[in-house]
């Protein structure tokens, strides 16, 4: 059996030339490897193998998921910053994560045993290679109380002339 054709190395311009989209499929529309390399080869002539295209999401810290230990760091930050008074917003890779998916995670990782309760919390470490924000949400936007057309005798000269 011959040995397997390696896939032809790609230069990196060619990557930061469609990085913004490959971030807009995988990240903000969810789209799965396989149907971003699908879009890639056909729409824009651009063929990475599967191998190619992890690597360089990894390289570009554009990740969808967390590990256990990770959601462990995620929750304990959330709750120090509950006990300040704070509210929190959980961004990976820039995409905002649902307040139902954090929930979920907290259940599915962050259980504590009784041992491990009566022992006390030990701070999780940050994690490393990671793009991950928590911060507090921006205020929201007041809506104006005054417009120039809600202006009587502004909207009564627009329609004089």
């Amino acid at each position: 059996m011959p040995p397997r054709a390696k896939k032809a190395d790609i230069k990196d311009e060619e990557w930061e030339r469609l990085q913004p989209l490959i971030r807009k499929l995988y990240l903000i529309e969810d789209k799965s490897l396989k149907d971003v390399l699908t879009i890639l080869s056909m729409y824009h002539g651009f063929r990475p193998s599967k191998s190619q295209l992890e690597w360089k999401l990894k390289q570009w810290h554009m990740a969808k998921n967390m590990t256990s230990l990770e959601w462990k760091y995620v929750t304990h930050r959330i709750r120090k910053r509950h006990v300040v008074g704070k509210e929190s917003m959980v961004y990976l890779s820039g995409v905002q994560l649902r307040d139902a998916t954090i929930e979920k995670a907290k259940g599915r990782h962050c259980y504590e045993t009784a041992i491990e309760k009566s022992m006390g919390v030990v701070a999780p470490s940050s994690p490393i290679d990671l793009s991950l924000i928590i911060r507090t949400p921006s205020p929201q936007t007041v809506p104006e109380l005054w417009n120039m057309r809600n202006i009587p005798w502004l909207s009564a000269r627009s329609l004089i002339k």
